[in-house]
C-alpha cells in the first residue's frame, strides 16, 4: 500500500537520529542501524515511483519531506542504498516535471551528498551531473542548483573532473555575466568556490569562458565587491586561480584586460584595511590575497608579450609609475617588482631613466632612515639594479651612491637579503662608470669648519665584506671592489681621486681639477701612481680581492679578477697591491693552478726546496721572457668559456711579470723566485701550445 506524504514524515523522523549534522557521529551506532533505515526507505521509494507513474500530486509533497529528512545526518547513506538519491537524480533529468518536485530533488541530491563521498560517486557513475547542471537554466532553480553543486564537487576530486570536463565554467560566468545576477547575488561566494575547483583540473583552461578573469575582477571592482569584503576577496581571489594558468595568463594579455586587474589590485590595498576588519581571520585572508595578488601580478609582468601589449606610455605602466609617487609601501614595492620585469631591454631601462624619471622617487626614499621594511626596500634597490645595467643610465643614477642612500642599506645587518641587493646594485652603478666610482671614493661630507673625513663608502664595501657570512654578499663586495680598481687603471685618476693637498698637510678629499702648481711635478704617471697609492694606503683591499681568486663556484668570476690583476699590475701602486693579495698561499696557489694547471707543494722540505730551486734566478731578466709573447691582459669572453684557461694562464703570466718589474725590490727572494719560476713554466707553456698550433 502507498505511503502517504504524512506516513512518509513520520517515519523519517521515527527513524531517524534526531541530531542536528554536526551533533551526528555514527560510529557508536548500532551496526544494523543504517540497514533498518535503508530497509524502511523501499516502501516510501515506491510510493514516489507510484506517485510519479500515476501523475498524483502526491510526488511533491513526499520529495519535500524527504528533503527535509535528508538534513539528518543519518539518511544520507541509506538515501543513496535504498535508490532514493538515484530516484530523483533522474527525476532531475525527466521531462514534464512540476517546478516543486524539482526543487525538492534537489535539496535531497544535495544534502544526501554532503561530506558523503559513496553518494557522490552515484552522481558521477551514473553520469547524473549534467542533469544537475542542467538546472541553471531556470532561474527560479539556480539558488537550489549552486549549493548542491558545490557539495557534490567539494572533496571529491572525480566530481570536480567531470564539472570541468562538462563545461560548468562556462555556464557559470554566463550567469555571473549576467544582467539577472541580482536575484542570485548572494549565492556569488558559492559561484567562487565551484570555480576555484574546477580550475584545479588538467585542461579546465582550455574548455573555460576565455572572459573568466575579466567577468570576476568586473564584480569585484563593482558595487557587489567593494562593499563587502568577503565578495571581494572570493571574486578577486578565484580570478587569481584562474590566471595562475599559462593560458589565461597569455589570453589575459592579449585581451588587454589587465586594467580591471590593476583596479582590483589597487582595491585590495587601499579600500579595505586589514587592520581595522573586525574579524581576524577575515584580516588575515586579505593579507593572503594581497600576497596572490603580487605573485599574479609578477607573472603578468613577466610574461614576454605583456611589454608588447603594454608599452610604456600606455595605462598600465603609467599606473606603476603613480604608485611609485605614492605614499602605500606595498604599492610602491608592487610597482618595483613589475616595473623591474618590465625593464628586460635597455631601450625600456633607458626610458624608465632618461623619459619617465622612475629612479627620481626611490632615491628619496632610499633617504629616508625611517623606511626599514625588507620587502619595499629589496624590491626598490631590485628594480634600480635593472635601471642601472645600461651604460648610459649608470651617471644618470650616481644620486643613489650618496651615503645616505644606498650606502647606509650596507650597514643594515638585520637584513642581509636587503643587503645584498645593496651592494649587487652599487657594484652595477660603477662598472666602467668613472663619474660614479668618483662618487665611491669620496669621503663623507663634512662641515668645511671641521678635519676632512677620511671615511668612504669604499670602506663600506670593505667593512661589509668583512662582517658577513654569506658568500654572495661576500662576492659581491669583492666584485666591487675590483671594479673600482679596473676604472682607476684604466681612466685617467685625476678627476677621480681626492688629492695631497700640502698646505694642510694631509689627504683632503674634496677633488679638485686641476692640480695646484705645487705638486705639478713628476710625469702624469707618476701623478697618478701616487694618487692611487695614497687611495690604496687609505683603503687595504687584499683580502676582498683574494677572495675572488680562491673562491671556486664562479670561475667566471676568477677569471675576471686575474684579468684586473693584470691591469693593476702594469703601475708600481697596483703592483704592491696585487702582491699584498697574494701573500694569501691560498690566492698563491690559485695563481700557480692558473698558469701551470697544478697546485704548488705546499708540505714542508719539498716546499722548502722548491723555493731554495728557484731562488737562484731572482737575479735574471725575466721580463725578457715573455716580451717575446707579446702578452697584453685580456678579459673573457663568458660566451667562450673554451678558451678560458688559456686567457687565465696569459694574464696571470702578464701579472707575474708586471709584479716582478715593478714591485720586484718589495718582495722576498722566496717570492721573487716563486714568481719568476711560475713565468718560466707558464711561457714555456705557451711556446710550447703555438708551436703545436
Amino acid at each position: 500500500m502507498a505511503m502517504s506524504p504524512e506516513d512518509v514524515a513520520a517515519l523519517l523522523q521515527r527513524e531517524g537520529s534526531g541530531l542536528s549534522p554536526d551533533a551526528y557521529d555514527e560510529t557508536p551506532q548500532p551496526d544494523a542501524a543504517r540497514q533498518q533505515r535503508t530497509e524502511a526507505l523501499a516502501g516510501i521509494l515506491e510510493s514516489c515511483q507510484q506517485s510519479l507513474q500515476q501523475g498524483s500530486g502526491q510526488l511533491e509533497a513526499i520529495a519535500n519531506n524527504l528533503g527535509d529528512g535528508s538534513r539528518d545526518v543519518a539518511w544520507r547513506l541509506p538515501y543513496g542504498e535504498s535508490g532514493i538519491l538515484n530516484f530523483f537524480l533522474e527525476i532531475l533529468g525527466a521531462q514534464g516535471v512540476g517546478h516543486g518536485v524539482k526543487v525538492h530533488a534537489l535539496r535531497i541530491v544535495g544534502n544526501s551528498c554532503a561530506d558523503t563521498d559513496e553518494n557522490r560517486a552515484r552522481v558521477v557513475e551514473g553520469n547524473h551531473l549534467t542533469s544537475v547542471i542542467r538546472q541553471l537554466q531556470d532561474d527560479e532553480l539556480i539558488p537550489y542548483a549552486i549549493p548542491v553543486l558545490y557539495n557534490i564537487l567539494v572533496d571529491y576530486e572525480p566530481a570536480q573532473k567531470l564539472a570541468s570536463q562538462s563545461g560548468l565554467n562556462t555556464q557559470l560566468i554566463s550567469l555571473l555575466a549576467s544582467p539577472n545576477l541580482p536575484r542570485y547575488a548572494p549565492l556569488v561566494t558559492y559561484f567562487c568556490k565551484i570555480l576555484a575547483l574546477l580550475i584545479t583540473q588538467d585542461g579546465e583552461a582550455d574548455v573555460a569562458s576565455p572572459i573568466t578573469v575579466q567577468v570576476l575582477l568586473t564584480l569585484a571592482t563593482g558595487p557587489l565587491g567593494k562593499d563587502d569584503v568577503d565578495e571581494f576577496m572570493a571574486l578577486v581571489s578565484t580570478a587569481a586561480s584562474y590566471l595562475a594558468n599559462e593560458t589565461f595568463q597569455s589570453s589575459f594579455i592579449t585581451g588587454q584586460q589587465m586594467d580591471v586587474f590593476m583596479t582590483a589590485f589597487y582595491l585590495a590595498h587601499t579600500h579595505f584595511d586589514s587592520e581595522q576588519l573586525e574579524d581576524e581571520d577575515t584580516a588575515k585572508l586579505l593579507k593572503r590575497l594581497r600576497t596572490a595578488l603580487l605573485t599574479t601580478l609578477a607573472d603578468l609582468s613577466g610574461n614576454d608579450a605583456f611589454v608588447t601589449y603594454y608599452p610604456l606610455n600606455s595605462s598600465v605602466p603609467q599606473s606603476l609609475l603613480a604608485w611609485l609617487q605614492g605614499a602605500n609601501p606595498q604599492l610602491q614595492s608592487a610597482a618595483c617588482l613589475t616595473l623591474g620585469n618590465i625593464a628586460r631591454s635597455d631601450e625600456i631601462s633607458l626610458a624608465l631613466v632618461q623619459t619617465h624619471q622612475a629612479h627620481r622617487p626611490l632615491i628619496n626614499l632610499l633617504s629616508n632612515p625611517a623606511i626599514t621594511d625588507a620587502q619595499q626596500l629589496h624590491s626598490m634597490l631590485s628594480f634600480l639594479k635593472n635601471l642601472a645595467i645600461p651604460a648610459q643610465n649608470k651617471p644618470l643614477l650616481g644620486d643613489l651612491l650618496e651615503d645616505t642612500r644606498v650606502p647606509r642599506i650596507l650597514t643594515l645587518d638585520t637584513l642581509p637579503q636587503v643587503q645584498f641587493a645593496a651592494v649587487s646594485l652599487t657594484r652595477l652603478l660603477f662598472v666602467n662608470c668613472p663619474p660614479n666610482v668618483r662618487l665611491i671614493c669620496a669621503p663623507r661630507n663634512t662641515d668645511p669648519s671641521e678635519q676632512p673625513n677620511e671615511h668612504t663608502s669604499v670602506h663600506d664595501i670593505i667593512s661589509l665584506f668583512g662582517r658577513s657570512d654569506a658568500e654572495p654578499t661576500k662576492l659581491e663586495a669583492a666584485r666591487s671592489i675590483a671594479s673600482i680598481c679596473r676604472v682607476l687603471h684604466t681612466t685617467p685618476v685625476l678627476p677621480l681621486l681626492p688629492e695631497w693637498d700640502p698646505s694642510q698637510d694631509g689627504y683632503v678629499f674634496e677633488p679638485k681639477e686641476p692640480l695646484p702648481p705645487s705638486v705639478e711635478n713628476g710625469s702624469s704617471d707618476e701623478r697618478e701612481s701616487r694618487m692611487r697609492g695614497l687611495f690604496y694606503q687609505k683603503h687595504d683591499l687584499s683580502k676582498v680581492l683574494s677572495f675572488l681568486v680562491t673562491q671556486q663556484k664562479w670561475p667566471i668570476l676568477r677569471s675576471e679578477a686575474w684579468f684586473v690583476f693584470a691591469l693593476m699590475s702594469r703601475s708600481k701602486d697596483g703592483a704592491s697591491v696585487v702582491a699584498s693579495t697574494l701573500v694569501n698561499a691560498e690566492a698563491t696557489d690559485a695563481l700557480a693552478r692558473a698558469i701551470t694547471g697544478q697546485a704548488l707543494v705546499t708540505n714542508g722540505d719539498e716546499q722548502t726546496k722548491q723555493i731554495e730551486s728557484v731562488a737562484s734566478v731572482a737575479g735574471s731578466d725575466t721580463a725578457a721572457i715573455t716580451d717575446g709573447l707579446g702578452l697584453e691582459p685580456q678579459q673573457v669572453d663568458p660566451k667562450q668559456q673554451a678558451n678560458m684557461a688559456r686567457v687565465d694562464r696569459e694574464n696571470c703570466l702578464v701579472l707575474c711579470t708586471e709584479i716582478v718589474k715593478n714591485s720586484g725590490s718589495a718582495l722576498t727572494s722566496a717570492q721573487l723566485g716563486l714568481l719568476q719560476d711560475l713565468i718560466r713554466q707558464g711561457t714555456d707553456m705557451i711556446s710550447q701550445e703555438k708551436a703545436q698550433g
